[in-house]
């Protein structure tokens, strides 16, 4: 019996995919790039230029907090002066170092959300841009699809429309408008004292 339903289920996956595949030949498609997109249109652009600052931050708290960071390694060798400073001076340090580790993973969570924030803000509006673009494009070339390259696995001649999609693109989007923190709003990329 059970061999009868996985028989009937596999005959009814193959029907829906011939019925699938006949209704697709039909169907004009094209591609777009959409890597290609993110590298060379100029709203893309223009956010990476916008948010290179914050990324830096970002980074640079990155590789303060990480294994094998800037703090741990100003751990050890802290460990490593141990006996020649003293077991007070020592604790001091240990405890301000420590405390210089917990504020730069705060400030890194708090960029980090901010970053996400922008990022949102600009993929709205790009999102917002590209239904023209797309319907424009679907009209000009007659087709009723357009699909994502990177999810097919070949595709015919002709059909690729990422340079008429970035050109398009950018003349409905040439920048973004980000409500970019103020210089006070985020946190100072600043080295914690070497010891």
């Amino acid at each position: 019996m059970g061999t009868f339903f996985k028989t009937l289920k596999l005959g009814m996956v193959a029907v829906a995919a011939l019925v699938g595949i006949s209704a697709a030949s039909t169907a004009q498609v094209l591609t777009v790039d959409d890597e290609r997109v993110e590298r060379e249109a100029a709203a893309y652009k223009d956010f990476n230029l916008q948010t290179n600052e914050l990324r830096q931050s970002i980074l640079q708290r990155r590789q303060m907090v990480t294994r094998g960071g800037a703090i741990e390694q100003q751990l050890a060798d802290l460990e490593k002066r141990k006996a020649i400073i003293g077991n007070d001076k020592y604790e001091e340090e240990k405890k301000k170092l420590e405390q210089t580790y917990v504020r730069f993973q705060q400030e890194l969570a708090q960029l980090e959300y901010v970053f996400d924030q922008l990022r949102q803000e600009a993929m709205v509006q790009v999102e917002r841009a590209r239904q023209p673009v797309i319907r424009s494009l679907l009209a000009e070339r007659n087709a009723q699809v357009i699909m994502m390259k990177r999810l097919l696995l070949g595709s015919a001649a002709g059909i690729d429309v990422t340079t008429q999609f970035i050109e398009k693109l950018d003349a409905e989007l040439p920048n973004v408008t980000l409500n970019l923190p103020k210089a006070g709003d985020a946190p100072a990329a600043e080295q914690p004292a070497q010891q």
